[in-house]
């Protein structure tokens, strides 16, 4: 196993933090979460954890509505109503993955997301939700060093999709449609596996 300064390179990558993030409400972050997370807990075996931080509550609806506040589904671990403090505590512990649904409020969710590993960003370029994904990098691209986060984009043409990598200078990935994020097909795992 190598070493740099004295640290396990393979320890360093046993655990990642995977921060998703929605241009706007709707756009398909929390169905991207769940499939992630059950991408990351049965196809790689990964011991996960999800974050519910979006203030939606939809999670925290899900696992009153099969019996609990904290509930495992399909061996990944829901934690939904979090307080700040709860936050450090759920990423140092065991968890091998732990995914932060973030919601789609940039302001108040900037700091964790820029605490994880990975940093997804998920939206619409559909032709009347284009503007609100244009509006975030215009913002984003002055002020951030986003060049490793990863843009998923929902409804893409892929015509559209062009000119806005090219306008940005970034890769775009279209996001296929998943049916059921509990219960992933083979053409799931592939997607999934290309943003990991």
């Amino acid at each position: 196993m190598e070493s740099l300064n004295g640290f396990s390179i393979k320890r360093m990558k046993e655990k990642i933090s995977i921060g998703i993030l929605g241009i706007e409400k709707g756009c398909g972050a929390t169905h991207l979460t769940i499939a992630l997370a059950n991408y990351m807990q049965s196809a790689l075996g990964k011991k996960t954890a999800v974050m519910e931080l979006s203030g939606q509550r939809e999670l925290q609806s899900l696992m009153e509505k099969e019996g609990g506040k904290i509930q495992k589904l399909l061996g990944v671990s829901y934690y939904t109503d979090l307080c700040g403090g709860s936050i450090p505590d759920i990423m140092n512990s065991r968890y091998e993955a732990v995914i932060l649904d973030l919601g789609a409020d940039y302001e108040t969710a900037r700091e964790e997301f820029l605490r994880c590993d990975r940093k997804i960003v998920v939206g619409s370029i559909s032709p009347w939700r284009v503007f609100a994904y244009e509006r975030f990098l215009n913002k984003i691209t002055s002020t951030e060093n986003y060049e490793a986060w990863e843009f998923l984009v929902l409804f893409a043409n892929l015509l559209d999709k062009k000119a806005l990598q090219k306008r940005y200078g970034m890769h775009m990935l279209s996001i296929p449609w998943i049916e059921n994020p509990f219960y992933l097909q083979q053409e799931d795992l592939v997607f999934l596996q290309k943003i990991i």
